[in-house]
């Protein structure tokens, strides 16, 4: 039996606060609740939210969003959103992984790191939703296992290929999964209040759609009105930036013509997005 309160509704992450929770009438709350209970809170944007779990549920029940879209909840959380909206459930959306036939979920994986692999350049490290990722710069980073969701978000930023994902085999009761998964909850919206803090003092560059948001999400707090255009062109500044500074550190180890004519060209595009 999935365990809520809506209370877990209020005080959330400013990324949150678009949803405009507060004002949604107490049966949407519940339900929304009711399905963030339900889904494992990996919050790896296999569903199309990649701003998280709990967007996921406020969609299926305001928007109508299909019900079957959570991969590492399988056909069980499927069951599960299915029987608290009172509607006839679906196939669940297939995995790589195979279905653990106990808990009718795609068996569970955890990242690891091939640490003689690892050059230290700490990309992973903000891609973990749940800080499960310890490192420093030019140093071997390792995860931590017990907090790893298997998300795999850490894996496309990483320049050397070195981290793996493996199956991790367990078996867990209700109530421990439930617990597990509050746990999770909280450190990822632990996770976007210290990403929020970072971005409002300026210590940290916006390079990512959940950090773009969240600048977004600010600027609105603070009524300052940012259009479409504006919150492109602040993106794809971002990204410019982010290649500018590898090609810098690649043309201060060997001079190149090519890299240097691309560099010349990434700085004159980031030129024209600049005010």
């Amino acid at each position: 039996m999935i365990t809520y309160t809506t209370e877990r509704l209020d005080n959330l992450p400013i990324l949150f606060q678009p949803l405009n929770l507060q004002s949604l009438s107490n049966a949407d709350r519940q339900s929304i609740a009711a399905i963030d209970a339900a889904l494992p809170q990996t919050q790896c944007g296999l569903c199309g939210h990649h701003d998280g779990c709990l967007p996921y549920a406020y969609g299926i029940v305001m928007h109508g969003e299909a019900i079957n879209l959570c991969v590492p909840g399988g056909q069980s959380v499927t069951d599960t959103i299915a029987n608290i909206l009172n509607k006839p459930t679906k196939p669940a959306t297939p995995s790589q992984w195979q279905i653990d036939p106990l808990t009718n979920r795609p068996k569970e994986v955890r990242a690891i790191i091939q640490e003689a692999d690892c050059i230290g350049c700490t990309k992973c490290i903000p891609a973990c939703p749940v800080d499960a990722i310890v490192g420093t710069a030019k140093h071997m980073h390792s995860i931590i296992t017990d907090l790893c969701t298997g998300c795999e978000l850490c894996l496309a930023p990483c320049p050397v290929d070195c981290i793996d994902v493996i199956p991790h085999l367990r078996q867990l009761s209700d109530a421990d999964r439930i617990t597990e998964q509050n746990h999770l909850r909280r450190r990822y919206h632990q996770h976007l209040d210290r990403v929020a803090m970072t971005i409002e003092q300026g210590t940290k560059p916006v390079v990512s759609t959940i950090e773009s948001a969240m600048v977004n999400v600010l600027n609105q707090r603070q009524n300052t009105e940012i259009d479409e255009i504006h919150a492109k062109n602040a993106i794809a500044a971002a990204k410019l930036r982010t290649q500018i500074k590898k090609l810098n550190k690649q043309l201060t180890l060997k001079a190149d013509a090519d890299l240097q004519n691309k560099l010349d060209k990434l700085n004159a595009k980031l030129s024209e997005l600049q005010p």
